[in-house]
């Protein structure tokens, strides 16, 4: 069964539930509480290797397993690392990474499309490890790392 949770900020931290309500006047309530209507995020369904709920907004890494192939054969399993932030793709109507920084291969595709965003169904998740380094409202210093 799928899980819909929210998250949302209130200035004295963070407000997590199921229950949430959008008022006219453009106020958000988790959990009956007002939260910035920009922070609220959905939990995407994953958790991290920490067993960290991953919600939309926050900065993740994923090491992800790439076969190489050259002209002698399949170079199996190289670990490779993305970063950057979970949004929720419209034209996919699915979670996805708009990656900030990449190795190889992704790095060329990041190189000629700076904001590239990759659908999280593209990673092979039960393999591949993410790890939640945070999230954009409480540390814009990861955003401001790579560039």
């Amino acid at each position: 069964m799928r899980i819909i949770k929210f998250r949302g900020k209130r200035p004295n931290g963070w407000n997590y539930g199921r229950n949430i309500r959008f008022k006219n006047s453009g106020s958000v309530l988790i959990l009956g509480a007002d939260v910035n209507p920009e922070t609220v995020g959905q939990f995407v369904g994953l958790y991290d290797k920490n067993g960290k709920d991953v919600y939309e907004h926050d900065y993740i890494s994923i090491n992800y397993k790439y076969e190489q192939h050259t002209i002698n054969g399949a170079i199996p399993d190289q670990d490779c690392l993305c970063y950057g932030e979970v949004v929720f793709m419209d034209e996919f109507s699915c979670f996805g990474i708009r990656l900030h920084d990449a190795e190889y291969p992704i790095k060329q595709s990041l190189n000629e499309c700076p904001y590239m965003t990759v659908p999280l169904l593209q990673f092979d998740l039960d393999c591949d490890s993410i790890e939640v380094l945070g999230n954009i409202f409480d540390n814009k210093e990861l955003l401001e790392e790579v560039k």
